[in-house]
């Protein structure tokens, strides 16, 4: 592996690399709420689309 010579940047071994932790919590949350609204919101536009043509088939 090629040495690393920068200005304060570590190589890290296996070991240290599984003990990292960090990150948001609240971003997680976030998403899944995202995820929901936007499920929720693309099965109200495909009942629409399946009751306009229900109700005005041509």
């Amino acid at each position: 592996m090629k040495q690393i010579n920068y200005y304060r940047v570590e190589s890290l071994d296996q070991f240290q690399k599984t003990e990292i932790q960090g990150g948001n919590p609240i971003v997680p949350v976030l998403a899944v709420i995202g995820t929901i609204i936007s499920t929720g919101k693309a099965m109200d536009q495909a009942t629409e689309w399946f009751l306009e043509g229900w109700n005005n088939p041509n």
